[in-house]
């Protein structure tokens, strides 16, 4: 069962006043989610950042690092070098 059916299958007993909020809350996200509305939003400086590629890639290898153990764990922020030592 899709998603589609399982949303009309949940509403259609709903009475009509609010089956009208339902259907107002489904045009609302259908015109958020347009592409020209996402377009039009203004991109930040972090929206901007995280665009990067090689941003995301360096996430994804820190990610792996994580997993993998290649962390150093920092007792003193205040002496960095002493605790990767």
């Amino acid at each position: 069962m899709t998603t589609a059916e399982k949303i009309y299958r949940t509403v259609k007993e709903l009475p009509e006043p609010v089956l009208r909020e339902v259907l107002d809350f489904a045009e609302f996200l259908k015109k958020k989610n347009k592409p020209e509305a996402l377009s039009a939003k203004k991109r930040s400086e972090t929206d901007n950042y995280f665009a990067n590629p090689k941003v995301i890639e360096a996430i994804e290898r820190g990610k792996e690092d994580i997993k993998a153990g290649r962390v150093t764990k920092i007792t003193d922020p205040n002496n960095i070098w002493d605790s990767i030592r």
